[in-house]
């Protein structure tokens, strides 16, 4: 009886590939079921699968505009660097040269091959500063005290040294001597109120005195000490290099160095400064 009511009722209801009205329609007629989750395992939720295809055409399209808008930041990054971009100001104009520090900078520091390119790879970028990649910068005094005026030193602004006094007190803050100074204060108020001045103070004073001979003492050990770091600091930092200029190598201080300098590495070399790697083989860097 059941079977010929679903033969003739339900006859486009097949075992796979129903269609998503006829499953509904199925799900209808037996929603009153005992155990449903049993019963409609071999069957589709319709609106699960609704679901998943709502949720699947958002990703979709989540993802066609991820992709637009990558390929639109890569075109302006492609058509934005322009010569406009690379402003030279008209003092560095003037002496000669056509690129800033600034924007040599942005293409080491940075990595930028795009402006490398741009300004001719390392030949071009070589002109641009009047330098030459087999004989290096020109020993001209005036010439590389006007090229350091507008580059800058090679050297990063020390910070000032430490007073004396910073050390006493830093000594101060020793807990174990804040502990004595309490006690002192009490002894001075207890033995002037009881004993008067200067009788009364004498115990408070002699903990007082020897309070500021350890606090002198300490601040005086800990500044030589500043002070010979300070001197080993400036013996290790004296490092020399090779240098090409004007066709011959000399040996200079890294504090010489000066944008467009040809610099000859060797292993071991420490060269505090960034650069291009103009020719050369097995060369690796610790940065």
């Amino acid at each position: 009886m059941v079977e010929s009511y679903i033969n003739e009722n339900f006859k486009a209801v097949k075992s796979k590939h129903s269609s998503s009205e006829t499953l509904q329609r199925w799900r209808k007629v037996c929603g009153v079921v005992k155990n449903p989750k049993r019963r409609f395992r071999h069957t589709a939720n319709i609106s699960k699968r609704h679901e998943a295809a709502a949720m699947r055409r958002t990703n979709q399209e989540k993802l066609r505009v991820a992709v637009l808008v990558s390929r639109a930041a890569f075109q302006f990054i492609q058509q934005g660097m322009k010569p406009s971009d690379n402003k030279v100001p008209d003092d560095v104009r003037a002496a000669g040269y056509q690129i800033c520090a600034n924007e040599l900078g942005s293409i080491v520091e940075g990595h930028d091959m795009k402006k490398l390119k741009f300004h001719g790879r390392v030949s071009g970028i070589a002109e641009k500063p009047c330098t030459s990649t087999p004989n290096g910068l020109s020993t001209d005094k005036g010439s590389l005290n006007r090229r350091q005026e507008l580059f800058g030193i090679n050297k990063f602004t020390e910070s000032e040294p430490r007073g004396f006094l910073v050390f006493v007190w830093e000594a101060l803050q020793d807990m174990t001597l804040m502990i004595p100074a309490v006690c002192a204060f009490v002894s001075l108020i207890v033995g002037v109120a009881t004993e008067g001045w200067p009788t009364g103070a004498q115990d408070g004073l002699g903990i007082v005195s020897s309070i500021l001979l350890v606090v002198f003492v300490t601040a005086i050990s800990d500044y030589r000490q500043s002070l010979q770091f300070r001197d080993l600091d400036k013996e290790k930092k004296k490092i020399s290099i090779q240098v090409t200029r004007n066709g011959y190598r000399h040996k200079m201080s890294i504090y010489e160095l000066l944008p467009g300098d040809i610099v000859h590495l060797a292993i071991g070399d420490q060269v505090p400064a960034d650069g291009l790697f103009v020719s050369g083989y097995s060369m690796l860097i610790d940065e």
